[in-house]
């Protein structure tokens, strides 16, 4: 259904248009810039022993540890049953330990260790470079304008239904 003649949206942007442009399309850019992210990235998070599950929820602990399975697994934007594969490999590593919460036996903490700190800080500078080399010619103005623009679109998918 082309609903494209009371839109904004460009009719190249269009995926049921016969003028769709899949390789200009929004999200095919984003999918194509998150894979060439992450092509490298995960060579040198190998070098630690990470792949880019563990990466991820090392990334979100530093921000914010304890934190609850729950809030992990949403954040992390990864299934739980992947999370709790790699929660348990974290464990048997040393870097998290994990503690039922005191308030409520049913919610479980995690907790990053000393060494799970360590290691987050040494990889999440390669992150750090990634992310350089991807914005390297934009102004702040514009990448401040794409974060605006990419949580817009979040939010618009977060709340309106495809049907």
């Amino acid at each position: 259904m082309n609903d494209n003649k009371n839109s904004k949206l460009p009719i190249r942007f269009d995926a049921s248009a016969p003028e769709f442009d899949l390789f200009q399309s929004p999200f095919y850019l984003i999918a194509h810039a998150d894979y060439r992210y992450h092509e490298d990235l995960d060579l040198v998070i190998q070098k630690f022993g990470l792949d880019r599950t563990t990466y991820r929820l090392l990334t979100i602990m530093m921000r914010g540890s304890p934190i609850n399975i729950k809030d992990l697994v949403s954040l992390s934007l990864i299934k739980r049953a992947t999370t709790s594969r790699a929660l348990e490999r974290m464990k048997k590593e040393g870097w998290i330990t994990q503690v039922t919460d005191a308030n409520d036996n049913r919610i479980t903490n995690v907790h990053l260790s000393k060494t799970g700190r360590e290691l987050a800080a040494k990889v999440m500078c390669f992150g750090s470079r990634q992310l350089q080399r991807a914005v390297k010619g934009l102004e702040q103005s514009q990448i401040e304008e794409l974060v605006k623009l990419l949580n817009h679109m979040v939010s618009n998918l977060s709340k309106l239904s495809i049907e």
